[in-house]
């Protein structure tokens, strides 16, 4: 289903063009969709035809909506306050279970940690450069379990990094990228970045061990001292996961993701940076970077850095080299380098990324840049460990435009499509065909078993709608008339007091009565559909009706029918029962078995045989008479090719009528055998 048509985007009647609407999708498997519009929260799969509906209350001024990774848990953020909703078993309650959580240093953007337990704990970026954790499964979740880039936290003003202006994760979620904009665009990145209970993959601690372990070993004599001993600690860190990992391993009947404690000491880790940009394009010198986001490869490990520019140009950077981990200078000299791959010039800023494609939003249009050249190719030379493909690979990307102001994009349709919002419309983005995944058996059994129309509305949303206008009607206006104000007539020369008190009470009225209009208006739409839905199953209802005459017209014969068949059936297998048995019989009597061959039976085996001996040499004989005859045909060939004399009756001197008397007389002797031979059979059965 387009997402155009389907209901989940639908503005709420009244309200189109007057609230803000923030949509997202989970990053599992499932990709659900989640839409945010004023007080009410709509979620559903994209194979679903109707959604999930719950009402709440939303934080004033609120400017994004950031779902996590398993669709379970809804972040809203203004500028000085957090809401967490959980979506879990949220459409079975009246309002969703939530935390408010005030920040008193501002919010500027916030991402969930994808490697955090359940999926529970959320980064914020404050406008004071600081970056703040916060776990919703700690004591108190209204308090950060981690601060870095603060400088309350650490003496100095040069150990801080100021005028960060986004944040991004890694693929594997175990390292922080920060974009700094003080010299323009500068990277820097905090490894490990991670929680105090972390939730890792074996395939993730694997690598990250080897990984380790590989750096350990390539030390040389001519590195510093620190560098050593930021190797040997991160070696030391990665051991401690690979050995609570074989751990798990052998334990019988551990299927669940491993869980791991990580201690402060290994969480205070250090901004590193800035990263060298090589090469970097003149004229960004004079650009200054405004985002930054990551696209993700498939190995899991790898990524390419997207940052944008206000100049519009989207520079992609892969890292060179592998960072190390720091915890606790960062005097330290690391080595740490990106590689500029390509820049492409659209204006605009990312709005969601996914796999091998981006939407690009500005406010005349909507842009979907597929980049899966690049990303295969790159792909391709880290599985080769070979990057000369890269010189002769076409990289080059394919821009889809669509026309119009959007706000806010995201997945739809299982990775197919991208949906985009404005306040007043939808619209989508198809993902080139190449890129197209296709969807599961599963997902389009539940399409095809689907066979009732579904309605714009579920009945939830209805019942908070309407229990919303019995509150509004059973409470009183908040806008009062002072009661000296009551006793001035109202048609005097100075009531511009009394016309605002009445402008006020107006404007809640009327705000009241669209509420009601809403009500009134979802209600009609949900009769008519049922309305519709009635008609629909009395029409079947009669042709069903119809039908079954006919089929009681037909049943009587087909039932006599059934019983002669039946009756039949059951004969023969009686048949067959008794013959069995009495198989078993002669198989298990002595008296049958030790019985003497009666001289009959030993005269008659003994013609059969001598039947046998001249069927054996009649066949002989017909043999011989064969060739015989194709020698005499060969001969006779010959005769008429060589043969000097033109007179017809030469050949008539051979006797043919004798050859054909005694050929018939071999055929009648046969066929007599053969019903001797038949006659013996029969008897024997």
């Amino acid at each position: 289903m387009l997402p155009e048509h389907h209901p989940i985007f639908k503005c709420q009647p009244f309200e189109t063009g007057r609230l803000k609407r923030f949509v997202c999708h989970s990053e599992s498997n499932d990709h659900k969709t989640v839409v945010v519009e004023g007080n009410s929260i709509k979620w559903c799969l994209p194979e679903e035809s109707e959604y999930k509906f719950v009402d709440f209350t939303a934080i004033t001024n609120c400017t994004n909506a950031v779902l996590n990774s398993l669709g379970t848990l809804l972040c809203l953020y203004s500028d000085r306050e957090l809401q967490i909703l959980s979506l879990d078993g949220a459409h079975s309650r009246e309002t969703p279970i939530e935390y408010r959580i005030p920040v008193s240093r501002g919010v500027k953007q916030v991402l969930w940690h994808p490697n955090a337990r359940l999926d529970s704990c959320f980064v914020v970026l404050t406008p004071s450069d600081e970056i703040c954790m916060y776990e919703l499964l700690s004591e108190n979740v209204t308090e950060p379990t981690g601060v870095w880039n603060s400088s309350t936290f650490k003496p100095g003003t040069d150990t801080t990094v100021r005028d960060i202006v986004s944040i991004a994760f890694s693929n594997d979620g175990m390292t922080l990228y920060a974009l700094n904009t003080s010299e323009g665009a500068d990277i820097y990145s905090i490894y490990p970045f991670l929680p105090s209970e972390v939730e890792l993959s074996d395939d993730a601690i694997q690598y990250c061990f080897h990984k380790a372990l590989l750096q350990y070993n390539g030390l040389a004599d001519g590195d510093s001292p620190q560098t050593k001993h930021q190797v040997t600690r991160q070696l030391q860190f990665a051991s401690q996961l690979h050995t609570q990992l074989q751990k798990h391993r052998s334990e019988p009947g551990k299927t669940d993701p491993l869980v791991l404690p990580v201690s402060s000491s290994f969480r205070k880790a250090v901004m590193q940076g800035p990263y060298t940009i090589n090469p970097f394009p003149e004229r960004l010198y004079l650009a200054t970077a405004v985002q930054l986001n990551t696209l993700n490869l498939n190995d899991n490990t790898s990524e390419i850095l997207l940052i944008s520019f206000d100049d519009g140009t989207i520079l992609h950077c892969f890292p060179d080299s592998e960072p190390t981990m720091a915890w606790e200078s960062v005097e330290v000299c690391q080595n740490n380098s990106l590689v500029t791959i390509k820049a492409m010039n659209l204006p605009g800023l990312i709005a969601v990324t996914s796999k091998s494609a981006f939407v690009v939003l500005s406010p005349q249009k909507a842009s979907l840049v597929d980049v899966s050249r690049l990303t295969k190719t790159i792909d391709q030379a880290l599985r080769d460990c070979d990057i000369s493909e890269l010189a002769e690979a076409d990289l080059s990307e394919q821009i889809i435009e669509q026309q119009g102001s959007f706000e806010t994009a995201t997945l739809w349709s299982t990775g197919l499509q991208f949906v985009l919002l404005s306040k007043t419309s939808t619209s989508h983005l198809d993902i080139p065909t190449s890129k197209k995944t296709l969807i599961p058996r599963e997902q389009k059994h539940i399409e095809k078993s689907t066979q009732r129309r579904p309605y714009d509305q579920p009945m939830t949303e209805l019942l908070a709608l309407n229990k919303k206008v019995q509150s509004l009607m059973k409470t009183p206006l908040s806008t009062t008339i002072e009661p000296r104000l009551r006793q001035v007539k109202l048609d005097n020369a100075s009531n511009e007091e009394q016309l605002s008190v009445l402008t006020d009470i107006s404007k809640e009225l009327l705000t009241r009565v669209m509420v009601a209009q809403t009500s009134v208006l979802s209600l009609h739409t949900r009769v008519m559909g049922q309305q519709g839905e009635l008609t629909k199953q009395l029409e079947m209802v009669c042709e069903i009706k119809t039908k079954k005459k006919e089929i009681c017209e037909k049943l009587i014969p087909q039932q006599e029918r059934w019983r002669c068949v039946e009756k039949k059936n059951e004969s023969i297998k009686n048949r067959f029962t008794a013959l069995q048995h009495k198989l078993k019989q002669i198989s298990a009597s002595d008296e049958i078995k030790s019985r003497p061959i009666a001289r009959s039976e030993m005269e008659w085996f003994m013609e059969v045989k001598n039947q046998i001996s001249k069927f054996n040499r009649l066949v002989y004989s017909q043999r011989d008479l064969n060739e015989t005859l194709s020698v005499l045909k060969t001969e006779l060939e010959y005769v008429k090719v060589d043969g000097n004399s033109t007179t017809p009756g030469a050949v008539d001197d051979v006797s043919w009528e004798e050859l054909r008397e005694l050929l018939a007389k071999d055929a009648k002797i046969i066929g007599e055998c053969q019903a001797e031979l038949q006659t013996a059979a029969n008897e024997l059965g």
